[in-house]
């Protein structure tokens, strides 16, 4: 395909017409080179699977060589006596559009000459869709978006329709996976830990019935505050490593919400003797009486620096109010980061001690 360009400036249908055909031919270039390297992909897994490569012999006489896959009718799994049986081909759906014809290697038992049930790491039998969609709905889902924002998304991309219950179902995975994360021993315990509290607002569906747009019953919805209690894990390894190790949706910042939060990540091994030092957390009391009550003295604890910093803020926009103070709010906010970044405790107490002598007499 061809695009055909004018001289000069290009505006309005002329320029969106030139950038459609651009990302239509991109597409296509993409599907072409994707659709040869996932048949590569399986015909190498295929070559570690049965020992051997294309046009080699089999090893009837030597020893067995079983492996996850098996014959569909006599249940053998000796890769010994499998043989390459050609390809199929099959659709396949992708976030760079619709796949035709792809080839996925066939493998025959010699045993008894039917076919053996394959499951490709990167291609999984009877799914219309690929992996990608999976990552981009937990992706969608993370972001709020609705079923039907991702339905639409992905019907532009693919050029069919792609169902909400398709998408849902998808969604609805996350929950065993969830609770076995939850269950796992942690087994690279961080140094540090920090524990917050983030609110926000969902939807819960209520008993009254109301009709929507199109004169259909639905349960009204509406909103409802909740608090997610996050644990983050900070290494001091010098690798910059963050991840967040467990979380849990509650009502509120409770003694009661927080106590079994924690008692879930000693319990999974989060403890000082492998090697956790340190706790962070902010000015929420009833957090700091489940951290004693879990951990006790065993671990310091210390004040959230943002918690911190974000209070002077706040107090230092209500007593300097306006543009004329921008400049000394600013300068203000400096000294006291500063305080944060010295490179000694000495040296934070006499950047401590400088902040206050000089903005003592203002507030």
């Amino acid at each position: 395909m061809s695009i055909q360009c004018v001289a000069g400036k290009l505006k309005g249908e002329e320029r969106k017409a030139i950038i459609q055909g651009v990302q239509k031919q991109l597409q296509e270039a993409v599907l072409g080179a994707i659709k040869p390297l996932l048949t590569e992909f399986c015909e190498e897994e295929l070559t570690v699977k049965l020992g051997r490569g294309k046009r080699e012999s089999r090893r009837v006489g030597g020893q067995a060589r079983e492996i996850e896959w098996q014959c569909g009718h006599c249940g053998c799994r000796d890769a010994n006596h499998f043989t390459r049986d050609g390809h199929y081909r099959r659709a396949l759906e992708t976030g760079w559009g619709h796949i035709e014809g792809l080839q996925v290697p066939m493998v025959e038992c010699q045993c008894c000459g039917h076919d053996v049930v394959c499951t490709y790491t990167i291609l999984e039998k009877y799914r219309r869709f690929w992996l990608d969609l999976d990552q981009q709905v937990l992706i969608g889902s993370g972001l709020c978006q609705s079923l039907r924002q991702m339905s639409q998304q992905w019907s532009a991309v693919l050029g069919s329709s792609v169902g909400l219950r398709t998408i849902n179902e998808r969604i609805n995975q996350l929950e065993p996976l969830l609770r076995q994360a939850r269950s796992e021993p942690i087994t690279d315990v961080p140094a540090v830990v920090q524990f917050d509290g983030m609110w926000l607002r969902v939807q819960t569906q209520t008993e009254t019935v109301k009709l929507d747009k199109r004169g259909r019953k639905r349960k009204k919805r509406k909103g409802k505050k909740v608090v997610v209690l996050v644990a983050l894990g900070l290494w001091t390894d010098g690798s910059g490593k963050r991840e967040i190790l467990d979380w849990h949706v509650a009502d509120g910042e409770s003694k009661a919400a927080w106590e079994p939060f924690v008692h879930r990540l000693w319990e999974r091994g989060l403890r000082p003797e492998a090697g956790l030092q340190a706790v962070i957390r902010d000015g929420c009391g009833e957090l700091g009486e489940a951290i004693a009550w879990v951990y006790g003295s065993t671990v310091l604890e210390q004040r959230c620096m943002f918690h911190k910093l974000r209070n002077v803020a706040d107090k230092c926009r209500e007593e300097l109010k306006g543009e004329t103070n921008k400049e000394t709010r600013k300068q203000l906010m400096e000294q006291a980061s500063a305080i944060y970044q010295a490179e000694s405790a000495e040296e934070a107490r006499g950047r401590l001690s400088a902040f206050a002598q000089q903005w003592r007499a203002r507030f």
